[in-house]
């Protein structure tokens, strides 16, 4: 069995089936306060009158969503979460190890649930700094250079969605929004296509492995420095990892950039690092974050890098909208200008952008 298959093994661990005890529990919880309106195979009561259709529990899709939250959507009601108050709130009615139970239960609906990386890996996605976790994302990122007539606006389409339990698939495009007045031009960057594959997981050591691989296309102008004029080959390993129920996080992507046509670039090795700290329930809380990204040119030996200071916030109540903002300031070279940063994230795998609110 090679080392890769028993990486693969381990990581099907069993985070929703291996506490039958907990799940024995939560059934009968499930079955006195929710299988009216739920069904009990988790897909809805079809005798149940309402004009809000219940979560269909045996959706895998689901699994991404955290356990925290289900958690607190049973205990608070939907209302405090920015859902239909026809959810009520059993916060009074039984106890939290109950609710605990119960979201476990709810959690086997999905009969393949196990081969998921459970959704409290699924971290606050930061300025720079790559995710391990597979997602189901719109992502809008501005990046400003305030800096007189050399001064930039750049812009970042991201989309990225899922196949199967633990592949992601990427695409990113990228636009100079204006000309600068030093001659380089407005119009599409280097378009990056990715994929990622989750290696490794482990809820109760809060820790998250993937490997992955950027393709950079040519497609930007290189005279307009638009793009490399080359095709970009980007293999990467990203890593999550939380302590204190998910609320300090340290997340990581290391690699490697190389260019098919070395005469158009050099290889560089590539890192960034972060640690962010979430204020309040990770889902919605303020988080701020540092990061540490740099480069080393595996030919000149040349080690340029800078840091971003920044925070993140959910923009509702369900919090699968998110916002944040940051400066990234340059270490090496000194003489670079300091950017201001900016993305709005939808989690569309959360439901549509309308709901949560």
């Amino acid at each position: 069995m090679t080392s890769l298959t028993l990486i693969l093994v381990a990581a099907a661990g069993g985070w929703a089936t291996g506490n039958p005890e907990k799940i024995a529990l939560g059934k009968g919880v499930y079955e006195t306060g929710c299988a009216l309106c739920h069904g009990n195979d988790g897909r809805g009561n079809p005798e149940w009158q309402s004009d809000v259709r219940p979560v269909e529990l045996d959706d895998c899709a689901t699994t991404a969503e955290p356990t925290q939250l289900w958690e607190a959507i049973v205990r608070d009601g939907g209302a405090s979460w920015g859902l239909s108050s026809v959810m009520p709130a059993f916060g009074e009615a039984f106890s939290d190890e109950e609710i605990g139970a119960a979201v476990a239960y709810m959690r086997t609906f999905c009969d393949s649930a196990d081969r998921y990386p459970p959704g409290d890996l699924n971290f606050r996605r930061l300025l720079a700094t790559g995710k391990a976790f597979p997602e189901m994302e719109w992502v809008l990122r501005l990046s400003h250079k305030p800096e007189g007539e050399a001064r930039e606006t750049e812009l970042e389409v991201i989309y990225e969605n899922r196949l199967g339990p633990r592949f992601q698939y990427e695409v990113e495009l990228p636009l100079r929004l204006q000309a600068r007045a030093v001659g380089e031009g407005a119009g599409i960057g280097d378009v990056t296509l990715s994929g990622k594959q989750v290696l490794h997981y482990d809820i109760s050591s809060w820790t998250i492995l993937s490997a992955g691989l950027d393709v950079r296309l040519p497609t930007g102008s290189a005279s307009k420095g638009l793009g490399t004029g080359t095709v970009g080959l980007d293999p990467f390993l990203a890593l999550g990892k939380a302590w204190r129920g998910g609320r300090t996080m340290f997340q990581g992507r290391f690699g490697a950039r190389f260019p098919v046509d070395g005469d158009k670039g050099n290889p560089l090795g590539a890192y960034a690092i972060a640690l962010s700290q979430a204020l309040g329930h990770p889902r919605v809380a303020w988080t701020p974050a540092v990061e540490f990204v740099g480069n080393v040119d595996l030919d000149t030996r040349r080690h340029d890098f800078a840091v971003y200071l920044e925070t993140s916030k959910a923009l509702n109540k369900l919090g699968h909208v998110i916002a944040s903002v940051g400066v990234q300031v340059p270490i090496r070279p000194r003489n670079v200008a300091t950017r201001v940063e900016f993305y709005v994230l939808w989690d569309f795998g959360d439901g549509p952008f309308w709901v949560g609110w």
